[in-house]
């Protein structure tokens, strides 16, 4: 999947959600009429260009553009280029807002945000920007492939705090999203997490990117509450993750703390499986967002088996008063990393006292044969200090007559291969040898094993002893 790989008629860039009930509500809030029928890529580009940039395939179309894969003749590469629907080009209010778009996503030069390669005009008079083509998966459909909420949730929570990262350098550079939510942020190999879609985005009075041409009056019209059915830029945002503030139309109250908002909304899908407001469609989740209601959402944040800083910190974002929350994403990532290193120091003190308390012989071991870490059940039944059983390889302990069998099991988990009841003799400090029984599971791409065994030299003593009886017999 690509940047916005998303079918047409879904929520990118504003979308068109038809005017009933039965839109998710997840959705953009409806934002005009359906997108008449488009042209065949082979128009859309001048040949005034030199056919540098050359559209293939439809990847995404929303209420404004339409977004193909093409390719970068120039350089070789592939691309996604950008255009203004045809039947917008009449409407100033929407050229104006998509040129807004490329001039805010061209300045906020981030990993987390898509970087423009260029921008011109068709011959017809259309608007087009080049951008990276981003090869992923959207976090909505991520987290809607998980078998539960709590799946994989630290990999989902770095996933948020890159998007925090994202929206604080906006926030640090005078640009407020105003639409975060899981299908704006794609997520692609190698760790990288991008935050889409910048149509609806506002420059702060007090933005180094500097004013823009004045907003055509059609775009900043107040909402009509009673009527969803409005025009583009009226109601700006999605349902499920809308601030109320920005729910009610009050548009001078919009700032950092909005985005801060969606954040917390995206932040409770992550942890919740749902946004803050569930609603069973786009009307219902508006008319929650507008009255601030977010008892059932705070209710599944409680219920959710995760630690209680975290759940306190999605509330504080999403206070209905802006004035609660924290001030914008940068304090709000500032936050984030307290959290999880407090998690991670809470997780590692966790491990350690199960390392030492556990009665079994716990350790971590390397494919090369070596010791990483012992606990100290080792000293006490084998007597060596750790620091002897990790100076040699470990084979050195085991005994002749069994390390065949113990290289055979180390090539096994080499494999991915898992150790079950493998049983071996390990040499004491006095001479003596004693009985392991293991269970063991490799990291192969960490070259590394966790083990635990446990002493079974009683066990196979008695076992033998049954067997020269049943033999005398």
């Amino acid at each position: 999947m690509t940047s916005a790989d998303r079918r047409p008629g879904s929520d990118s860039d504003g979308d068109f959600l038809p005017p009933d009930d039965q839109a998710p509500a997840g959705a953009t809030l409806p934002l005009g009429p359906a997108p008449a029928p488009h042209p065949q890529p082979s128009a859309l580009l001048p040949p005034d260009t030199g056919s540098r940039y050359e559209p293939h395939a439809e990847i995404a179309r929303g209420a404004m553009g339409v977004v193909y894969r093409g390719r970068d003749a120039l350089f070789g590469r592939t691309v996604a280029i950008k255009l203004l629907l045809d039947e917008h080009l009449a409407r100033p209010e929407l050229r104006w807002r998509f040129a807004e778009e490329v001039r805010i996503t061209a300045a906020l030069q981030h990993p987390s945000v898509v970087p423009v390669y260029d921008t011109g005009m068709c011959t017809a008079g259309r608007p087009y920007y080049v951008m990276r083509l981003v090869e992923g998966e959207t976090l909505e459909v991520l987290l809607a492939a998980r078998p539960e909420p709590g799946h994989d949730r630290s990999r989902f929570l770095k996933v948020f705090e890159k998007v925090c990262e994202g929206v604080a350098f906006a926030h640090s550079r005078g640009v407020i999203h105003r639409d975060v939510k899981p299908a704006n942020v794609m997520v692609g190999a190698h760790g990288l997490v991008q935050l889409m879609d910048w149509g609806v985005a506002k420059v702060l009075p007090f933005s180094p990117i500097g004013p823009a041409a004045p907003e055509p009056a059609d775009s900043v019209a107040a909402p009509d509450p009673a009527d969803l059915q409005t025009r583009f830029g009226r109601v700006l945002g999605t349902p499920a993750y809308m601030s109320p503030e920005q729910a009610r139309g009050h548009l001078d109250r919009m700032d950092e703390r909005t985005d801060v908002f969606a954040l917390g909304g995206l932040l409770c899908a992550t942890l919740t499986g749902s946004p803050p407001y569930a609603g069973v469609n786009a009307r219902a989740a508006y008319k929650q967002a507008a009255k601030a209601d977010l008892e059932e959402g705070f209710a599944r944040l409680d219920a959710s088996a995760t630690d209680p800083e975290l759940i306190a910190l999605c509330k504080r974002c999403l206070a209905p008063d802006p004035a609660d929350r924290p001030r914008d994403a940068g304090v709000l990532t500032a936050a984030l990393a307290e959290c999880l290193s407090h998690d991670l120091r809470r997780a590692e003190r966790d491990l350690v006292r199960f390392f030492e308390l556990t009665p079994d012989l716990f350790c971590i071991a390397g494919l090369d044969g070596y010791f990483r870490r012992v606990n100290a059940n080792f000293g006490r039944v084998l007597g060596h200090p750790p620091a002897a059983l990790l100076a040699v390889p470990f084979l050195d302990f085991v005994h002749p007559d069994d390390q065949d069998r113990t290289r055979a099991v180390l090539a096994d988990l080499a494999r991915g291969e898992l150790c079950v009841r493998f049983r071996n003799r390990y040499r004491d400090v006095r001479g003596d040898y004693r009985w392991f029984e293991w269970q063991a599971k490799p990291l192969v791409g960490e070259g590394m094993v966790f083990a635990v065994a446990r002493d079974v030299t009683d066990t196979m003593r008695l076992e033998g002893r049954l067997r020269y009886f049943e033999e005398e017999e």
